[in-house]
């Protein structure tokens, strides 16, 4: 009997041992120099998202973190990284800036697997290393963006958001969040684009934008000299190609789907102008309060471009009737065109309105998460 139960344990261990989890593939990160100039904030933090859904694109987030922290300035700054995955965390903890410390964290991240509320980091975690404090903060989120429970299940962004509003509000300084998406799930680039709007000063790109020692220097200068250093004189744009992006918005040519935006413009994960961080009253056009930060941000955009005309477009999830979402997208465009024409003293003659309803939805409309993503406005250059 008990060489029964020995060889049954045995049996057990090894069935256990074929189903472990095979060893993360390493992906070298980019080398550049970090860029000189009078550091801009005063506390600094990297959140690297090593949980289960990071399975097929862990090696390109890390690769992504490790490149960041290559790039850091130098100078008199607090620091500190936290992976997370599951009830897991490894973290350095937040200190002066040592890039060796920081570095050696990135390289030895491991893939912790389980599920992890991103809101759960942001209150814990981040809020202990940089809440009530003061000047202005960076937090460098590198994730795929799809906010779940500890259980898996996918989670409302609003909690999401919500925390990094808490965490922001706890400060007397700016709190900046800088998201970098690991992949490219739309449902993922809506909320990390909606994390990075919660203050003006924040940004969104992906993972595949920061694969030159030129890109990473240039996000080095954004994220921690604050425009402080003077940039340098701007590369000759390459030829459109499978590495391309002809435009700078982040997205490369070959996966562009709305090529030619404007500089600055905030781009979804195809390229397009969608207007982030915007919503609408349920079942109305009326824009609802206090989610009008972002398109200041695109009105300064449309001020440095005055020759340009632009069509908003309006859309909707499949919700109600196509007659029905017909109009509301017409009447939710036309919100936005008198935003920009009443709020941002912008000509109405450089605009044009048109709803699409349902009938161009960039997800499928079987979720809350992906009929958000359908729910809104898109900014087309006309001329």
């Amino acid at each position: 009997m008990i060489r029964l139960e020995f060889l049954l344990l045995s049996a057990f261990a090894l069935a256990l041992g074929a189903c472990a989890t095979a060893p993360m593939p390493y992906k070298a990160p980019v080398q550049a120099t970090p860029p000189s100039g009078r550091v801009a904030v005063s506390q600094a933090v990297n959140v690297f998202d090593a949980s289960g859904s990071q399975e097929n694109t862990f090696a390109d987030g890390k690769a992504a973190l490790e490149s960041i922290v290559g790039v850091m300035p130098n100078g008199s700054y607090q620091a500190g990284e936290v992976h997370f995955g599951g009830m897991q965390r490894e973290e350095t903890g937040i200190a002066p800036f040592d890039r060796a410390t920081l570095a050696s964290a990135a390289k030895d991240a491991a893939f912790l697997q389980g599920s992890t509320p991103l809101y759960d980091v942001i209150t814990d975690e981040v809020g202990d290393a940089i809440g009530g404090g003061s000047g202005r903060a960076a937090v460098v989120i590198v994730s795929d963006g799809l906010a779940t429970d500890y259980a898996g299940r996918a989670d409302d962004a609003g909690r999401t958001l919500a925390a990094a509003r808490a965490v922001a509000g706890s400060r007397s300084g700016e709190t900046c969040f800088h998201t970098v998406q690991s992949g490219s799930d739309p449902v993922g680039a809506e909320l990390l684009r909606e994390i990075a709007a919660v203050s003006s000063c924040g940004s969104y790109r992906t993972s595949a934008s920061l694969g030159s020692a030129a890109a990473l220097q240039e996000f080095s200068r954004q994220v921690y000299l604050g425009g402080a250093a003077p940039a340098p004189a701007p590369a000759p744009k390459r030829a459109a190609g499978p590495e391309g992006d002809a435009d700078g918005d982040g997205v490369v040519d070959s996966a562009d789907a709305c090529p030619g935006t404007l500089k600055r413009a905030r781009v979804d994960s195809r390229g397009c102008w969608t207007l982030s961080g915007l919503r609408f009253a349920v079942n109305g056009a009326g824009i609802e309060v206090g989610f009008t930060s972002t398109l200041r941000e695109d009105i300064e955009v449309l001020r440095a471009n005055p020759d340009v005309r632009i069509r908003i477009d309006g859309h909707t999830d499949s919700d109600g009737s196509a007659e029905y979402n017909q109009g509301l997208s017409e009447r939710r465009a036309a919100s936005v065109r008198d935003y920009f024409v009443n709020e941002g003293g912008l000509a109405a003659s450089r605009f044009q309105v048109k709803g699409f309803g349902e009938s161009q939805p960039i997800a499928p409309n079987d979720t809350p998460a992906n009929k958000r993503i359908n729910r809104r406005v898109e900014l087309t250059i006309i001329d």
